[in-house]
């Protein structure tokens, strides 16, 4: 598994790369994240970047495409996919 993480516009951006069962094609998990103000619970939302098929050629291009997926949820540019935010009160 490789990872990268970013913080971007207040939310840290994660992306995590597996290998699928030796078959040189990797899956990408994506991970978008806020910290409550002065609380240190975090809230995160889990998702996949789209891909032709699902799986990438080489980790660096799942990376690069889950880190550009992510900057783009939190810029507002997909559709029905913005950043949640709750706040710190009890869920």
């Amino acid at each position: 598994m490789a990872l990268r993480q970013i913080e971007y516009e207040g939310v840290t951006i994660t992306a995590a790369a597996f290998e699928v069962a030796g078959s040189g094609r990797f899956m990408v998990a994506l991970s978008i994240a806020r910290a409550s103000a002065g609380c240190d619970r975090r809230y995160a939302q889990f998702l996949d970047p789209p891909s032709r098929d699902g799986l990438f050629d080489n980790i660096e291009d799942a990376l690069e495409s889950g880190i550009a997926f992510g900057r783009a949820i939190v810029d507002g540019d997909i559709p029905g996919g913005g950043v949640e935010h709750r706040g710190s009160g009890p869920n």
